[in-house]
């Protein structure tokens, strides 16, 4: 989601307001959905109209060898296809043991291919749960390839590597959003408590899409961003002057709710009152009147 250009800064949140509130329920808390990272992808709806590749019937390991051994186009088309596959082998359990000692050899070896095939490959990692897989992707975090490392950093999240927490801490200091962002998306995912004070710390950054991530990741974790951060994501007029879909915005005041009420923020239960009463968007509304459900409010069944 693009950044507000300028942005205003956020208020800290007062320390009771921190703390307040323990988690009422843990199953809406997991439900949380934050916003990784956006990487325009190009060329991948063209392949995916075209119907170049096709994933039926075959195996991740068939797809690896069409990294190898492909010509230009098939090699980055099949990185980005296993995604996919890895997906389904790793639900279904039938993913070879053996085979992040060969996604990590491929990977290593792709260094001066083209750059698409070493971004597919480091987000196709997150799906093998591997020591060496990680060790890869930390290396990849020098990657000169802007894209590839973002992916890294996000594969590193998705396998929630707490070893690599010291290695993510300096984009959090990074000077382009977008590593900020997904660093703090990344981190939130981790479960040691390492992470927490870099996440409070997020809350005052300067970019909201960074802020709103370190908000609902802390409340992923079960602990309260502060009403500040809540107020924002809730704030119709503010989110109005960002740059993000009305789409986007329904969901992040969704969430925001959700995230209010499940750790019992009661400093924003008058906002999502009026949010129940008045909002333009029907799904908004119903997130209200669950949400206040959740507080026992007697009249959550209004209009």
């Amino acid at each position: 989601m693009p950044e507000d250009p300028n942005p205003p800064e956020a208020t800290p949140p007062a320390a009771d307001e921190e703390e307040t509130g323990a988690a009422k329920s843990p199953s809406l808390i997991s439900q949380f959905v934050v916003f990784p990272l956006a990487i325009v992808i190009v060329g991948v709806s063209i392949y995916l109209f075209l119907g170049i590749l096709t994933s039926e019937g075959r195996s991740a390991r068939d797809y690896l060898d069409t990294i190898k051994r492909g010509g230009i186009n098939s090699r980055w088309q099949a990185a980005y296809e296993l995604v996919k596959v890895l997906a389904v082998e790793r639900r279904e359990g039938t993913l070879d043991p053996r085979f992040a000692e060969e996604i990590v050899r491929v990977f290593e070896d792709s260094r001066h291919d083209d750059a698409r095939v070493r971004r597919y490959l480091a987000r196709a990692m997150e799906m093998v749960d591997d020591p060496a897989v990680v060790k890869a992707l930390i290396g990849a975090l020098e990657d000169a390839d802007e894209e590839t490392r973002l992916f890294a950093i996000h594969s590193l999240g998705s396998l929630n590597a707490t070893v690599a927490i010291e290695d993510l801490l300096p984009f959090v200091g990074s000077e382009d959003a977008g590593f900020r962002k997904a660093t703090v998306y990344a981190l939130g995912q981790m479960p040691d408590r390492r992470v927490d004070p870099v996440l409070r710390k997020a809350l005052h950054d300067g970019t909201p899409d960074v802020r709103w991530n370190a908000a609902l990741q802390l409340a992923r974790r079960g602990l309260n961003p502060g009403a500040a951060s809540l107020e924002e994501m809730m704030d119709r007029s503010f989110l109005a002057r960002i740059e993000m879909t009305e789409e986007q915005r329904i969901t992040l005041v969704s969430y925001a709710i959700r995230a209010a009420s499940a750790l019992g923020v009661d400093s924003v239960k008058a906002r999502i009152e009026v949010l129940r009463e008045s909002d333009e968007s029907l799904k908004i509304r119903q997130a209200a009147i669950e949400a206040l459900n959740e507080w026992g409010d007697s009249d959550a069944g209004g209009n």
